[in-house]
């Protein structure tokens, strides 16, 4: 494993280098499909510069790819299930933190991987629920996020399959889905930060890799629009599978 990376990076490093072309393929991917950058990104973050900086970086990095992509999607937002998804998510982190305390990591991960991949069966046999969903439910599929995320950190496939599960198109399913993970990475890198986990050499690190990253984010969303809506959900189911797979290997 490499040392957590300098204040000033050496640009030239070979680390360096295969951490910005990783940035912007995760960038390619999140501004694609929404979602999805820290599948690519935490993996080969966290071997070069050990969890605790990969995973700092990976949340800052997720906050730069979508200012760029932000303008374009903000008129599809759906802000009040946004609001909802939430409240849902930062009631249940602690809950999430919590069971990690109680349970045995290893058999957890197996589990969540074969929920997710029941998901993923689910959706791909072409099952979606009629209508706009209650509130109830919104709020349930935010808990679960922010329970998942307090438990294993990720937050992300109990929103992608509330949205994907939904008759909406995926030009609002992309733009409801680069909007909420905002608010999560916001929070936490907040809680990151607070907790004394963000130093300063991994802040300008981070800085180092933001072009790569928002350049990805603008070629991804400048693909989006060239693609099928079921090549999207193909998209979006491999990224689940890859991120059910990918918890088993961490």
């Amino acid at each position: 494993m490499l040392a957590s990376p300098a204040v000033m990076p050496d640009l030239l490093a070979v680390s360096f280098l295969i951490s910005a072309a990783v940035a912007c393929i995760a960038g390619m991917v999140r501004g694609f499909a929404g979602f999805g950058a820290a599948m690519v990104m935490t993996p080969v973050f966290s071997a070069l510069y050990g969890p605790a900086v990969g995973i700092a970086l990976c949340l800052i990095l997720e906050i730069a790819v979508v200012l760029p992509l932000l303008p374009s999607v903000v008129r599809y937002v759906d802000w009040p299930r946004i609001a909802l998804l939430m409240v849902g998510a930062v009631v249940f982190v602690p809950a999430g933190n919590f069971v990690l305390t109680l349970v045995d990591p290893e058999p957890m991960r197996w589990a969540i991987s074969a929920i997710v991949l029941t998901a993923v069966a689910l959706l791909a046999s072409g099952w979606r629920y009629p209508g706009q969903p209650r509130p109830a439910t919104t709020l349930a599929a935010g808990a679960a996020s922010g329970f998942l995320n307090g438990l294993s950190g990720m937050a992300g496939p109990p929103i992608a399959f509330y949205y994907l599960a939904g008759q909406e198109t995926v030009t609002r399913v992309r733009a409801n889905l680069t909007t909420y993970f905002v608010f999560v990475d916001l929070a936490a890198t907040a809680m990151f930060a607070s907790r004394g986990l963000i130093g300063w050499s991994t802040g300008v690190q981070a800085l180092f890799l933001a072009p790569a990253v928002m350049l990805g984010g603008i070629l991804g969303g400048r693909l989006f629009p060239l693609a099928s809506e079921r090549f999207y959900r193909r998209l979006a189911l491999s990224l689940l599978v890859g991120v059910a797979i990918g918890s088993l290997m961490l």
